[in-house]
Order: structure tokens, then sequence, then C-alpha cells
């Protein structure tokens, strides 16, 4: 009996390498894979919006891109830093200083479109009027809650509407009362659980977010509008890929994708 349980430990152990080794090399395979598939950078505020327009371009070209999410400030960074990556997408302000610290030419780069400041309520709320500044003004002061982009995570949003409730003269009352979202978070989330009766945010963050209605854009002596660019950098490992995301977004599918997501294409 000694000798059968001693074999079939033997054997056991065999098996339990053969395994380990397997796993392993299915692991580095699967690490190489993605090494070699594109990656992208793209600016948090268009995080929806490439929710929409992925699927549509791996659908239409057959390419798999990975995509990671990060600030216009981070992602900057880190291509400064050194980091490669096949394709960025970034606000205006971003993508210049890549081109200052001489990351990418100004000849690969893509202007998507502008995203104005939008306000929202909760879905099915009466919508209030916003149609000039002191529209807003008594919609703020009228909320129970509100909720905007922190100012303090450097989204555009954010620091737009932090000026804002200072022009309006309304700071104290309505910070007492705001809820920010977690960082890099949208403040539809906060919207759609009722936990705010407005929200202001960027409308790529806020278009046809669910559980959510638009009331529309802030009135234009309020208004601000962030222009997102894609670009190319000069170390690309992938350039070919990159270009082919570009000229999907140029198409007239990916101009519709992105209107749909709440950008006014260029």
């Amino acid at each position: 009996m000694s000798s059968i349980t001693s074999e079939w430990k033997a054997g056991g152990s065999k098996r339990r390498v053969l395994l380990l080794f397997l796993l392993a090399n299915s692991m580095t395979l699967i690490s190489t894979a993605r090494a070699e598939e594109p990656r992208g950078l793209v600016t948090i505020g268009m995080h929806r919006v490439f929710d929409r327009v992925m699927p549509a371009f791996e659908a239409a070209s057959g390419r798999k891109f990975r995509i990671e999410y990060a600030s216009t400030i981070e992602i900057a960074q880190r291509i400064i830093d050194g980091e490669r990556t096949d394709f960025v997408v970034a606000s205006r302000a971003g993508v210049d200083k890549l081109i200052g610290a001489e990351k990418v030419t100004a000849d690969s780069r893509f202007d998507l479109g502008g995203s104005r400041i939008v306000v929202a309520i909760p879905k099915g709320r009466t919508a209030p009027d916003i149609s000039n500044a002191e529209g807003v003004k008594n919609a703020l002061l009228a909320a129970k809650a509100v909720s905007y982009t922190d100012p303090a995570s450097g989204g555009p949003s954010g620091i737009h509407m932090a000026r804002v409730l200072e022009r309006l003269g309304i700071s104290e009352q309505v910070n007492a009362k705001t809820r920010f979202p977690p960082a890099g978070k949208p403040v539809g989330d906060i919207l759609a659980r009722s936990e705010a009766d407005i929200g202001i945010q960027q409308s790529v963050e806020l278009t046809s977010y669910p559980g959510v209605d638009v009331v529309g854009p802030l009135p234009p002596e309020l208004q601000i509008v962030t222009d997102y660019l894609a670009a190319i950098p000069k170390d690309s490992v992938h350039p070919d890929a990159g270009k082919s995301l570009l000229s999907f977004l140029r198409s007239p599918e990916g101009v519709l994708l992105l209107r749909e997501g709440g950008l006014d294409p260029r």
C-alpha cells in the first residue's frame, strides 16, 4: 500500500509541476500578446465617448486597442517621463504641452471637437430655468444638494464651476451642500441615485447617462468649452494603428459616435 501511495504522490507532484509550467507559459504568452497590442491613453473626461467608439472601431477595422484612462495632467506627465503609447486623447492644453516637450508633432494632432458644460437632474424631475445666470443661481440655491467635479482634481468643469460660484456670489451656500464624486468618477452616478438635485459637468460625461436628464448647457455668460484633441506620439510603437483609429474618428461613423457622446465634432 505504501508503494502505491508513494507513486500516487510522486505522480501528483509531477502533475502539479506540469500545471504550474503550463500556467506560467500561458501567462507569458498573454503578457506578450498584450505588449504587442496597440495602446492608447485617453483622458477620463472622454471615457464614456470611447466606450462608444472603441467597439465600433474594432468591428470595422479588426484591430484591437488597449485603452487606459487617466487625467490629462497625468497623461502628459507620463509621456514626458518616457512612457510609450500609440494614441493620445487629451485636452488642447495637454496636447500643446506634449508638442512643447517635443513628444508630439503639430501635424500629428487632430481636433476631435468641443465639450460644453451642461446642467443635469435626476431622471423625471422638473427641469429648472437655466436660460440665464440668474436662473442658474436660483436653481443652485433652491437645490438641497448639488454635485460637480471637485476642483482639486484638476478637472476643467470643476475648476470652472468654482469660478462660476464665486462670480454668482454663492460659493459658501453651494459648497456647504455639494457632493463631489470620487476622483475620475462622473456626477451622473450621484444624480442617478438621487443624492443630488442638480449636477454640473461636461456634456461628454453626462450625455445619455442612465437615470439622468440633461437640462441643457450653461448660458453663454457662464459657459466654457473644453477642446479635445487626438495625437500620435513620435515614439509610437504602432503608428499605423494610431493612424487607423484617427481615420475612423474622421469618418462619418466616427463623427456620429462623437456627437452622440456629447462632443461637438469639428
